[in-house]
């Protein structure tokens, strides 16, 4: 049997005192996710300072809801790697977990190229439609081109971390993704302050780290000697997995998806106020990530742990795994926000420090990063309600409760009062509309659940 306890850089996800293990858990995570933020960081400090062309910073940043649009539907396939395998683990399965890993490597590569082929020939198109501004457009398109270049190693290397992590392991994807981020780092200056390079520099730095990331996952994953170890000749399609894969990943991909091309709207509201706007926007952007993916942290924790627990039909370990999750986000989540805002101009004056950007970016951070628990709340809301099996439903809920509220939001009120404020006070709204209708949805289906394996003659150990 799969056997999580075997080294020190795994968490028995299954026993132990759960708020330990819990935070142990999120720590890599978190860690992970600041040094890529880190990384993107230094390539805005980078363009922003050595490069010769002023825009070049708005280009970059302009971009990102679209990099998500795209990236974001089949990264969230790895939600599906990740409820499949930790359901195989948490029922001991060691069958059901290696067809997972085998059938997981082998859709990152067929997506990957999938996504290169997509992004390439369709951004440029697509940023035309979110109203990037002339002086952007140049910069932003040849960025864009060259990171989807690189799709393939970029989800190559999330489903591997997803596949580790799911062991309980979140040490490595953090052990690896650093020494890809210092490759990058060293490329953006040797690209774009020795070379002379604009945004091509910066992109084609971040494909050579997403690469390194990835080959060391992969190599990590081949030395394993349990269930989880890779085998390139076992790689295929397991018919069976792959449903249940794709039942989870599709609607966690869309999900993301639609985030994002809301998003993609919001970044159009942002066009039409300036390009000064756009480019305090850009800046003020870079803090909101730091909040977001410090809090999607715990996303990943409780998708773990609730789906493990769930599998081994653990009813009192998962309403215990809710409970931590929301106490987490609410107390890191709500202390950040204060820090965001009480040292925006510390903070954001890291990439642009002009007062005017400046003052703009500290009205964002009133209305978006004081309230940021609330979207760390939505994410723990998700994750529950995926954990279980209702991965589509968790779609549907986020696109009435908050895709579709900004969409109308942007489309309606905005225009009519065309203000800052109006833009912003869209996020804490929809993230408090759209955790209620989660949490309320994840009680009654869970029960509805509980009632019918029951009636199936599975065992809960309440």
């Amino acid at each position: 049997m799969l056997s999580l306890t075997g080294k020190k850089k795994e968490i028995n996800i299954l026993e132990g005192k759960l708020l330990g293990n819990m935070i142990r858990y999120a720590i890599p995570i978190m860690l992970t996710n600041i040094l890529q933020l880190l990384y993107n960081s230094a390539d805005m400090f980078v363009i922003g300072n050595f490069c010769a062309d002023p825009n070049a910073q708005g280009a970059i940043g302009c971009t990102g809801s679209l990099i998500s649009l795209i990236i974001g539907l089949f990264i969230g396939l790895g939600a599906g790697v990740c409820v499949t395998l930790s359901h195989a683990i948490g029922s001991k399965d060691d069958d059901r977990v290696s067809k997972t890993i085998h059938t997981s490597v082998m859709m990152a590569l067929i997506l990957g190229v999938a996504v290169s082929f997509i992004g390439f020939f369709l951004a440029p198109e697509l940023l035309k439609l979110m109203n990037t501004r002339p002086e952007h457009m140049a910069g932003a398109s040849l960025y864009v081109r060259i990171y989807f270049l690189g799709s393939v190693p970029n989800i190559m290397y999330n489903f591997c971390a997803g596949i580790m992590r799911s062991r309980g392991d979140t040490v490595r994807p953090l052990i690896f993704s650093s020494v890809g981020g210092v490759v990058n780092v060293i490329l953006n200056v040797v690209f774009v302050v020795g070379f002379n390079m604009n945004t091509e520099g910066v992109a084609i730095a971040t494909i050579a780290s997403q690469t390194i990331s990835a080959v060391l996952s992969i190599i990590y994953l081949m030395k394993l000697n349990d269930a989880c170890r890779l085998d390139f000749l076992k790689l295929g399609i397991d018919k069976s997995t792959l449903v249940k894969f794709l039942k989870i990943g599709i609607p966690a991909g869309i999900q993301g998806t639609l985030f994002s091309l809301s998003n993609v709207l919001l970044q159009s509201g942002y066009n039409s106020l300036g390009t000064l706007f756009v480019n305090a926007n850009a800046a003020a952007n870079q803090v909101d990530a730091y909040l977001y993916n410090i809090l999607n942290s715990f996303y990943h924790v409780v998708l773990t742990f609730a789906s493990q627990n769930y599998g081994a039909r653990n009813t009192k370990r998962l309403k215990k795994v809710f409970a931590l999750g929301v106490l987490l986000a609410v107390s890191i989540g709500f202390t950040l926000g204060i820090l965001s805002y009480v040292f925006s101009d510390q903070l954001v004056g890291i990439f642009n420090s002009d007062r005017e950007i400046l003052d703009i970016a500290k009205y964002r951070l009133l209305y978006v990063g004081l309230p940021y628990f609330l979207c760390g709340l939505m994410e723990i809301g998700t994750a529950m309600l995926r954990s279980i099996g209702y991965s589509l439903f968790s779609t549907v809920i986020t696109f009435f409760g908050s895709c579709l509220f900004r969409i109308i939001w942007i489309l309606n009120v905005f225009p009519r009062y065309n203000t800052v404020s109006m833009l912003y006070i869209v996020y804490p709204i929809s993230w408090t509309v759209t955790f209620v209708v989660l949490t309320v949805a994840y009680i009654l289906c869970y029960r509805h659940n509980k009632k019918k394996l029951i009636a199936r003659g599975v065992h809960f150990h309440d």
